[in-house]
C-alpha cells in the first residue's frame, strides 16, 4: 500500500477541534445543575473539564477532588454517574442524557443520602 492511499484510510483528529454532533449530559454539583457539552467518543471527566468543571465530589476529609490521572489508576475522578456511586469518570464515555452527580465520600449524595440505584 502506497503512502496515499494509507493516510486515505486513515481518519484524522484535528486536536482542539471537537468533530461530530455534540449532545449534552446533566452535571449537578451541590449548588445545582447544569447541561454540559459533550462530544462522541469524549470521557465524562473531559466534557466536565472543557466546561470548567475541577472537582465533582469531595473526599472523606472534606477536600475538593477531580482528574488526576486520567486512566483509572487512581479514582481520584470517582463520582456519581446516573446513579451509581464511585464510577470513574475518566473510564466513561460520555452519552445523551447522561447523569453525572456529585459525590460525597464513600459514595454519598451532597444530602448525606444514598443514591437511588447504588447497590451495596
Amino acid at each position: 500500500m502506497d503512502q496515499a492511499a494509507s493516510s486515505a484510510a486513515t481518519p484524522v483528529r484535528r486536536v482542539g477541534i471537537r468533530e461530530g454532533e455534540g449532545f449534552t449530559i446533566l452535571f449537578e454539583d451541590r449548588f445545582g445543575e447544569r447541561a454540559i457539552p459533550a462530544w462522541p467518543g469524549e470521557s465524562v471527566a473531559a466534557a466536565l473539564l472543557v466546561a470548567g468543571e475541577r472537582a465533582w465530589r469531595t473526599a472523606e476529609d472534606g477536600s475538593l477532588r477531580g482528574l488526576f490521572c486520567g486512566i483509572g489508576v487512581c479514582w481520584e475522578c470517582r463520582c456519581i454517574i446516573d446513579g451509581r456511586p464511585n464510577t470513574r469518570a475518566c473510564q466513561t464515555e460520555a452519552r445523551p442524557g447522561l447523569s453525572v452527580r456529585w459525590q460525597v465520600g464513600p459514595g454519598l449524595l451532597p444530602d448525606g443520602s444514598v443514591p437511588d440505584g447504588a447497590t451495596s
